[in-house]
């Protein structure tokens, strides 16, 4: 039986970038001096239900200085701190490095994952997830973003989320089997991402970078996994989005290039190496 296709619909998603100290900014709006820039922050203005959601979350703003061919221009930001906590929505890698997860048939394991991944000859490698920012869901707002990174922070995002998949392995065993049966998926803890150690990446001339990590500590205990542990409207909003990100996630993976919404790839967490 051929059976009836029915419209899938992707849904937009907020752009989250993390600055791993290449940016500059200022965090006093309209004056003072701009400072290398460490940290996570989203574009102010481009959607009004989203501005309104980080002014109640009580996020502040900053201005990063991003530099154009003609001159540089300065763009306000919701500056959301170094370290932030996100209930990505994937059912995790399927391979311990980027190569690995394109090699074979991975590369369609890892889009169905919800992990937007591709590396094309002659191109950096990116990857992508999405999913619900912490201080958001407190304040009621549960629309998805997206976090992008390109180069070898792709191998440090993709180490997150490896992290991630082992506290969730060890919250199997931690939350009471009687109310949750099933095991413990990506989006039902949060992940806490934030700077790492400094690092020194590429050949001959080296370039600093501070890269993005997991925050999870070695060990975890059952106060931990309830502290971070997502609330029921998250649950049911992961469900709905589901197989939108599964979409997006094939479609991410088919695209040749991908720029922040100023076309200034140094807000990205990027290096070259």
């Amino acid at each position: 039986m051929i059976g009836r296709n029915k419209v899938r619909t992707i849904h937009d998603a907020a752009t989250l970038q993390y600055a791993n100290g290449k940016s500059v900014a200022r965090r006093t709006i309209g004056s003072g001096r701009f400072s290398p820039y460490i940290g996570f922050h989203i574009e102010a203005g481009r959607d009004a239900a989203l501005d309104e959601a980080l002014r109640d979350a009580g996020i502040s703003q900053c201005e990063i200085k991003h530099q154009r061919p003609g001159g540089a221009e300065v763009i306000k930001h919701w500056d959301l701190g170094e370290s932030i906590e996100i209930y990505p929505i994937t059912s995790g890698p399927v391979a311990t490095t980027v190569a690995g997860s394109l090699a074979g048939g991975n590369a369609r394991e890892t889009a169905s994952s919800g992990i937007g991944l591709r590396w094309a000859n002659g191109e950096r490698s990116k990857l992508a997830v999405r999913g619900f920012l912490r201080p958001l869901v407190k304040v009621g707002y549960l629309r998805l973003v997206q976090f992008s990174v390109r180069s070898r922070m792709t191998d440090e995002l993709l180490k997150a989320l490896l992290d991630h998949g082992r506290v969730c392995e060890l919250a199997d065993q931690l939350i009471d089997r009687t109310t949750h049966a099933e095991p413990v998926t990506f989006h039902e803890i949060a992940l806490p991402l934030g700077p790492g150690e400094e690092t020194e990446w590429g050949k001959g001339d080296t370039a600093t970078v501070i890269p993005v990590v997991s925050y999870h500590p070695p060990a975890v205990d059952q106060a931990y996994i309830v502290e971070r542990w997502r609330p029921e409207t998250v649950h049911e909003a992961a469900l709905r989005e589901w197989e939108g990100i599964q979409l997006w996630a094939r479609e991410y993976a088919l695209q040749s290039d991908e720029r922040t919404p100023h076309g200034d790839e140094a807000a990205l967490a990027t290096v070259g190496g």
